[in-house]
């Protein structure tokens, strides 16, 4: 097995068609790493990598008697996650140096602290009602079987919520708000609550770019890796998303700001996946996540008009709707109506 220390590694990405996986697979590239993918389709993601064609779930055969110096895993099904990862990751404990897994920022207690650094306490089975619990105790499992068979040769990025090209729920807002400023949409937007609240995200380009460094270096350990690394506010995130369709700020718009306690009322059996990211939701209970270890292993966060200019790239060149035909589309224009007073 080749070092993982040398500048021209080696990297299975398992599963590289979708979103963290496909960025992984593209920086990895573009750093002059050799990439193998592993999927259910044996499609390429891209050119220039091999495929070996498999399922987690079942066949693991492509991957017996190969080498790699690493592997970065997204698999994420809670239902099954933890035994389909402690497989793969007893099947390459010979062939593979650093194995890297995406946790998540919700694997800390509800009840810990505010602003948990990596030695907060996690999840147990006593949470019950937390809606996450699922999710959350299946990447803890996932953690648990992987650092059985490779040790500190394990690495967690724990991200917060993805955002970035490919996304879905995040693009809802550089779309909206360039349909608003070029006619294509309706003018008046509908923003959610206070504007002036800090939001937390991870754009996924960063966790790839990072990730990949690290595994490169063979370097282990279990990092937040949750932006933006800064107070940013939904307002300023939002101004990111004005400039980058070529306005100047959010304030420049017709926009309507609903109270939270009525946009809960109203998207009460809307699920949170056809909603635009940060209306109200519940998917983080703390207050903010400190990611001061990684940001000293060199994770660098991208700024708000970098994520959306990228975004809204990707957007339109692969004709993304985003969430602006779905389900909101319709709610939007009624709320607006029901907050300026009019019905």
């Amino acid at each position: 097995m080749r070092g993982t220390s040398l500048p021209g590694m080696r990297l299975l990405v398992l599963g590289g068609g979708g979103f963290l996986g496909y960025h992984v697979v593209t920086q990895a590239l573009a750093a002059g790493h050799e990439v193998t993918v592993f999927s259910r389709s044996g499609h390429a993601p891209v050119d220039g990598v091999d495929v070996v064609q498999g399922d987690r779930q079942g066949d693991l055969s492509g991957l017996r008697g190969r080498e790699w110096d690493a592997v970065f895993d997204t698999f994420n099904d809670p239902a099954d996650g933890a035994p389909a990862i402690a497989a793969t990751a007893a099947l390459l404990a010979g062939s593979v140096g650093t194995y890297g897994y995406v946790s998540g920022m919700s694997v800390y207690a509800p009840t810990g602290p505010e602003v948990p650094d990596e030695t907060a306490p996690v999840r147990t089975a006593g949470h019950e009602t937390d809606r996450l619990q699922e999710r959350s105790l299946a990447k803890l499992a996932g953690e648990a079987a992987v650092r059985e068979h490779f040790g500190d040769r394990s690495l967690f990025p724990r991200v917060g919520i993805m955002v970035g090209p490919r996304s879905t729920r995040y693009t809802y807002w550089p779309v909206r708000l360039a349909g608003a400023l070029d006619g294509t949409l309706a003018r008046t937007v509908l923003l959610p609550g206070d504007l002036d609240r800090p939001v937390q995200y991870s754009d996924a380009r960063d966790i790839a770019s990072w990730s990949v460094r690290m595994l490169a270096g063979g370097r282990g350990g279990t990092y937040n890796a949750v932006g933006p690394g800064r107070p940013d506010t939904l307002r300023e995130v939002l101004d990111g998303c004005v400039v980058a369709a070529g306005g100047t700020w959010l304030a420049d718009l017709d926009t309507v700001v609903a109270p939270e306690g009525l946009m809960r009322r109203r998207l009460l059996g809307v699920d949170e996946e056809e909603r635009p990211l940060w209306f109200p939701e519940d998917q983080i209970p703390q207050l903010a996540i400190d990611s001061s270890k990684a940001l000293a292993a060199g994770l660098v966060f991208s700024s708000p008009l970098d994520l959306a200019t990228g975004t809204l790239a990707w957007a339109r060149e692969a004709g993304e709707p985003a969430l602006t035909d779905g389900l909101f589309a319709e709610l939007e224009p009624q709320l607006v109506e029901l907050v300026r007073g009019r019905t």
